[in-house]
């Protein structure tokens, strides 16, 4: 990506953010080959906001930065967007459920569904399991009603 890419995405990302009332010290962006990391240092208070309801707000602020830069960029860019350390602490939760989920399928020898996961954290699971000895993962359904399913291999 040339430097103009990298200083249009960075203004581009002030520019969204700057009409959200987050100040330039109030994030950070770095820019990988693969993904356009976003940081943001909000109050407390404020955090919470822009979370949302199980992440709801902060993927379609992400979605939304994603959009804006490639359509002036011209070709796809993924965004990662973070408040504090909101994403990490989501995945944890998100694996731990999984890795409970699996003790349950093998303790019961029962398939588990997992349900309520968005597309992102159905992928984390699956690529979490996919060298899991004992079990397997299966997406079902049509969205929004899409479930995860742990079954054991055979």
């Amino acid at each position: 990506m040339s430097d103009k890419d990298q200083t249009k995405i960075i203004d581009i990302i002030g520019n969204v953010l700057g009409l959200m009332d987050i100040a330039p010290e109030q994030h950070q962006v770095v820019i990988d080959a693969d993904v356009i990391k976003v940081q943001l240092f909000l109050p407390e208070e404020q955090s919470g906001i822009f979370i949302g309801h199980r992440g709801e707000t902060i993927n379609s602020l992400q979605l939304l930065l994603s959009l804006i830069i490639s359509q002036r960029l011209g070709d796809w860019h993924k965004v990662k967007l973070n408040i504090g350390d909101y994403q990490e602490r989501r995945e944890e939760a998100i694996l731990g459920r999984a890795d409970q989920a699996v003790a349950r399928a093998i303790a019961t020898g029962q398939e588990i569904v997992i349900p309520g996961l968005n597309a992102f954290e159905r992928h984390l699971i699956h690529e979490h399991l996919t060298n899991h000895p004992q079990v397997a993962t299966e997406s079902r359904g049509t969205p929004p009603y899409r479930q995860l399913y742990i079954t054991l291999k055979a």
